[in-house]
């Protein structure tokens, strides 16, 4: 059977669907309060209607009482009926229960002081209250109805100023209306648990929804990893084929080459040339490939993390590029130990050191690395020199795989060093860039995390350490 039309209009009226609608489907705690103030404000009007009605019906001389009682349930409806915007609400849940506690505190005088059983309401608004006022809110009404409470007790003890006189005094009427007081608190108490236990609870709906989001994201990532294994599987397959099937011509080709230089000594010297430049080119080639194969599986290898020495570990860099030429090193008196992958570090490490030593334009190379803890199982590492410097118009391109500043006829280099260490420390959850000075030299820095730190400080070292080649 269907409402009549008009019925359904007032129906949808008092549930102020636009209103409740205007209400942000993220902000689920205001729309569960929009709710809650919906059910307090209708039950509340149905309460003091119930109450009045009573009174009228059973008070031998009418007073003062019920027609205040129903001017209350007139402001709860106004409030609740007037209000249309979302930005006035938390001032209509207030005014309802401020409303609320006023009703309850003059029903007291005639209905019994301390012994009221409009008290009972008092809880059914406290809980209302912290619902929709807030903790803050919520904890200013239980105040105020403690000093309420109490100061029914003390005119109750000790002065005549309340009464059992909407009653004429009669128990049977004074239990009638505890009965009917604590019905209607029970319905407002089983209201709102019914709320907020159903299926009706945005804050339930929104958890379900989110349920169902999370499991379909979910199957998502593991169709996503599926595939993604999949990829890696082909790249590995890929760098296999680099690997052997490529290089065997190169190595086919680069043993040839240098078959015809040596075993042919009538070749003219236009061609022996030729013959180098192919030879040249072959090994670039052995190189680059070699390069590409680093940079694919860079952060792909498994290592195993271990308890590093920064200062251990740059000296030992140290001793491996000074050969090269003659360069002076700089490090920190103190040093830091942190557990992570020592590898990649010293990949990362490796190429800075090396860049720094090789492009130097110096009679003698000055490199400066430094570390230090910034905090949060996170250090800074930095490398300089007094080498050329890097324009800022090439700041980007250097870390870009085969990118090199120099043409590789003038001096060899396969441009995968830098966007291997980038690749590296990004892996690790690290930024690195590069600052180079107008008067020359540069300097990269690059943030690397541990998975725990184990020290801050070991012993001081020296603080200069020059070798030579």
């Amino acid at each position: 059977m269907h409402l009549p039309k008009h019925l359904r209009n007032l129906a949808r009226s008092l549930r102020k669907e636009p209103l409740y609608r205007s209400i942000p489907n993220d902000e689920v705690i205001e729309k569960q309060r929009f709710v809650v103030f919906r059910i307090f404000s209708l039950i509340a009007i149905l309460v003091c209607v119930s109450v009045a009605s009573k009174m009228l019906l059973t008070l031998g001389t009418i007073n003062w009482l019920p027609f205040t009682i129903l001017l209350l349930a007139l402001i709860i409806l106004l409030n609740y009926a007037v209000v249309r915007e979302r930005e006035r609400l938390m001032r209509a849940y207030v005014i309802m229960m401020v409303s609320s506690l006023v009703l309850l505190h003059l029903v007291s005088y005639t209905c019994g002081g301390i012994r009221t059983g409009g008290t009972f309401f008092m809880t059914a608004v406290l809980i209302y209250s912290f619902m929709l006022l807030g903790t803050r809110g919520g904890w200013l009404m239980t105040l105020a109805a403690g000093i309420h409470i109490v100061y029914l007790f003390l005119i109750s003890t000790y002065t005549d100023l309340t009464s059992f006189s909407l009653f004429q005094e009669r128990v049977d009427l004074i239990n009638e209306d505890f009965l009917i007081n604590i019905l209607l608190t029970f319905s407002m108490i089983a209201a709102l648990s019914s709320y907020l236990q159903s299926g009706r609870n945005v804050v339930i709906q929104r958890i379900v929804q989110a349920k169902k989001e999370l499991e379909e994201s979910n199957r998502l990532l593991q169709r996503n990893n599926a595939a993604l294994e999949k990829k890696n599987a082909e790249l590995d397959k890929f760098a296999s084929v680099a690997s052997h099937d490529l290089r065997a011509p190169l190595r086919a080709i680069g043993s040839l080459t240098d078959m015809v230089l040596e075993d042919d000594t009538a070749l003219c010297f236009d061609t022996r040339e030729k013959l180098t430049i192919i030879r040249g080119r072959v090994h670039r080639m052995d190189h680059l490939l070699s390069a590409l194969l680093e940079y694919s599986r860079a952060d792909r290898k498994l290592q195993e993390v271990a308890q590093i020495d920064a200062k251990a570990l740059c000296m030992g860099l140290m001793a491996k590029h000074s050969a090269l030429r003659p360069v002076q090193f700089y490090l920190p008196e103190h040093s830091v130990c942190f557990i992570t992958s020592p590898i990649k570090l010293e990949r990362v490490l490796d190429v800075l050191v090396s860049n720094a030593v090789r492009f130097n334009d110096k009679a003698k190379a000055e490199i400066h690395i430094d570390f230090q803890s910034r905090g949060n199982n996170e250090f800074l590492f930095s490398v300089s020199d007094n080498g050329p410097g890097i324009e800022a118009t090439f700041k980007e391109k250097v870390f870009v795989i085969f990118q090199t500043l120099e043409a590789r006829d003038k001096l060899e280099s396969t441009g995968a060093g830098l966007a291997i260490a980038r690749k590296l420390v990004e892996d690790n959850g690290g930024e690195i860039v590069l600052e180079s000075n107008e008067n020359g030299g540069c300097r990269f820095a690059f943030t690397w995390k541990s998975e725990q730190v184990q020290s801050a400080v070991i012993k001081p070292l020296k603080s200069s350490i020059s070798q030579t080649a």
